[in-house]
Order: structure tokens, then C-alpha cells, then sequence
């Protein structure tokens, strides 16, 4: 092959590469990421046979089970933060050991894989108020190497998301331990309401979840569904201004307090206010919602105000929703 027909094949090659990725890109879903902070991490070990005395000594009593094969525990943790925003909630994971390891010792199980345990996790998340937010469940393998498509930074472990209530109904997904730090192994005999007072260790978790429904802003013939506060559309005659409260329009913002059954209509006293926390993110920069309610006499049309960021330069600005961390597809609205 001559230097031109090969420059031509390799163009070619090149220029068909690019359209599958940007037919790709188009296409692709991206998980959400929860990186979830975790404190007073305690693994309480089935040790107690003598049911009269679980849950009963006030503590701190360490185990005094070796933690051979096949033996059992579970871990509390208060969760504490949400991609570094304050948050509240519980991790609760079982596990049972195993030991598997295709060189195994007396006493650990013989397996192609190498895994310490069987795991299974709930989580339940809380805005900072005790407001419930959602909860997310996990059935996984613990230790060994990280499963392909983990996320960068895990530890180890494959774990699958395999469903949600609340903000996360419907969940799919990934979750993997990042750091875990000073964990605190106790007798069951312990009382967990002491769990606080004598502390634990310190944990980081990510989560990747492909959730069952997206936050979107409502699009019209017209343009985006985003209104001045008088009711006029935001549109290049007239522009939003920087500083000013906007009403979007929105889709997908999930459950609402008082709740609604699917399909039925938000009621217009009192007005469903969404239960997740909602943000308006301008041009990336994240803008918390003044109002999330949906829109009496619909069955999924939100109203979201939000004040536009001062320090937004002028233009067409890229604005999108999220709720519960979850973001939907940008739009663009004039700023001046």
C-alpha cells in the first residue's frame, strides 16, 4: 500500500471510529455517583448463644469469637455525607464468611474465585432534617480484586445494586467499598444503643446507579419550559437576568409528601412537595431549589423555582435538574 492509500485507510478508520463514538456518547447512559461517608462502623459478631443475653451488656465488649469459616456478622453505620454534603442515614450489612480461595487451608472453602464472604447491604438516606430520601440495596461478594466496571478506587468486592424505594425505586447498579478505617469488632452481647457512645471505625462507599426514572426539564415547541416569575417564558427577547428566581418546569422529581399513588393527580391543597433534595445547576454551578412541588391537577409536572447564580456569565447558559443526586439532560435558556 502506497503512503496516500494508507493515509486514506487510516482517515477512514479514524472518521468511522469517531461516528461510532459519537453515536455512542449519544446513546450511553451515565450512572449517578453516590459517594457515601460513613462513622461508627461496628461489626457485631454472632457469638452469643444464650439468647437472654443479646443486645444486653453496656459495653464496649469485644468478641470473643475467633471469626472462623461460616461464621456470621452484621455492621451498623450512621451515614454522615453525600458527595461531601452533609447527610443522615444507616448502613446495615450482613455477612457470612467463606473463605473461598483455590489454595485453601484447612477450614476455608475451595473455589476458582477468590472471595472473603457473602454479603448484603441496606441503605437508608436522610436529608440533614431526618427527612427520608430514599434507600438503596446491595447482594454482592466481599474481598478479592474489584469486579470489572468497578468503580476507580474500590478495594475490592463485587457488589450488585439490585433495587431502591423512595428516590431510588427501581435502582440498578454497582457498589464498592472505597476505605474502610478503625473498625470496631464487638460481641452481640453489646447493646447497640451504645454503638455512638463507645464509636467505631470510619468507612467510604460508591455507589453507581442507573436509576429507573431521570429529573428533565420540560421542553415545548417553543423552548424550554422556564418562566419569569410573572409567568412570561424566558426567551431571547427576554432573557433571564443573573440574580433573578426563574419557575422551571420539570418531569421525574420522584415521591412527594403527602404521597400520591402513580397516575393519580398532585393534589392542590396541600401541595406535594418533593421529598428528595432538588438542585438547579447553571452552568454547573448548583443552585438549591426555593420550591419543589408538583403541579396540582398533573401526575408528573413539577414546579422548581431556583435563583440564577450572580456570577453566571451572559449567554445561552446549559441548565439541568437533579434530584437525589441524580441529573437529568441539559437545556439552554438566555442570560444576560
Amino acid at each position: 500500500m502506497n503512503n496516500e492509500a494508507s493515509v486514506s485507510a487510516r482517515w477512514c478508520v479514524a472518521s468511522l471510529c469517531a461516528l461510532i463514538l459519537a453515536a455512542g456518547a449519544a446513546a450511553q447512559e451515565v450512572p449517578t455517583i453516590l459517594e457515601v461517608d460513613v462513622e461508627n462502623y461496628v461489626i457485631y459478631m454472632y457469638d452469643v448463644t444464650d439468647l437472654s443475653k443479646l443486645a444486653r451488656s453496656a459495653g464496649p465488649l469485644k468478641s470473643a469469637f475467633p471469626g472462623a469459616n461460616f461464621s456470621t456478622n452484621v455492621i451498623i453505620a450512621d451515614v454522615t455525607a453525600i458527595n461531601g454534603s452533609p447527610a443522615k442515614g444507616v448502613m446495615v450489612m450482613e455477612n457470612q464468611n467463606l473463605n473461598l480461595t483455590p489454595t485453601p487451608t484447612p477450614g476455608q472453602a475451595i473455589s476458582d474465585v477468590t472471595r472473603s464472604s457473602s454479603v448484603s447491604f441496606r441503605w437508608e438516606f436522610l436529608k440533614p432534617d431526618g427527612s427520608q430520601i430514599g434507600s438503596v440495596y446491595v447482594l454482592g461478594l466481599s474481598g478479592g480484586s474489584p469486579a470489572p466496571g468497578s468503580a476507580v478506587g474500590a478495594i475490592s468486592g463485587s457488589g450488585a445494586i439490585v433495587g431502591g424505594a423512595g428516590a431510588f425505586i427501581g435502582a440498578k447498579g454497582t457498589s464498592n467499598s472505597l476505605q474502610i478505617s478503625n473498625a470496631r469488632s464487638a460481641s452481640q452481647a453489646e447493646d447497640p444503643s451504645m454503638r455512638r457512645t463507645h464509636g467505631g471505625g470510619k468507612g467510604r462507599f460508591k455507589l453507581q446507579i442507573w436509576p429507573m426514572f431521570r429529573p428533565e426539564v420540560v421542553v415545548t415547541p417553543t423552548g424550554p419550559a422556564v418562566f419569569h416569575l410573572d409567568g412570561s417564558l424566558v426567551t431571547s427577547d427576554r432573557p433571564a437576568q443573573r440574580g433573578e428566581t426563574l419557575v422551571v418546569c420539570a418531569k421525574g422529581l420522584g415521591p412527594t409528601s403527602p404521597g400520591v399513588n402513580p397516575g393519580d393527580p398532585f393534589p392542590s391543597e396541600p401541595l406535594a412537595v418533593v421529598t428528595s433534595p432538588v438542585e438547579v445547576l447553571v452552568d454547573g454551578k448548583a443552585s438549591p431549589a426555593i420550591n419543589q412541588v408538583g403541579f396540582p391537577g398533573t401526575t408528573d409536572t413539577y414546579r422548581v423555582d431556583f435563583r440564577v447564580p450572580n456570577t453566571i456569565a451572559a449567554g445561552m447558559v446549559p441548565i439541568q435538574v437533579s434530584a437525589a443526586w441524580v441529573k437529568g439532560t441539559a437545556v439552554r435558556i438566555p442570560v444576560r
